[in-house]
């Protein structure tokens, strides 16, 4: 992998019906976490 910490969107746990195929798609994929984000992400894992 690129060693990026990545992370899943937010809005796909419940009322999934009334929300598009088009955007139920989109909230599927994986992003990557903010820096900022993904600072504090690795402290918590132990990594640096």
């Amino acid at each position: 992998g690129s060693g990026k910490v990545m992370h899943e969107r937010a809005g796909k746990r419940h009322l999934l019906e009334r929300k598009s195929s088009r955007v139920t798609r989109r909230l599927s994929t994986e992003s990557a976490a903010k820096p900022t984000v993904a600072v504090t992400a690795k402290r918590m894992l132990g990594l640096k």
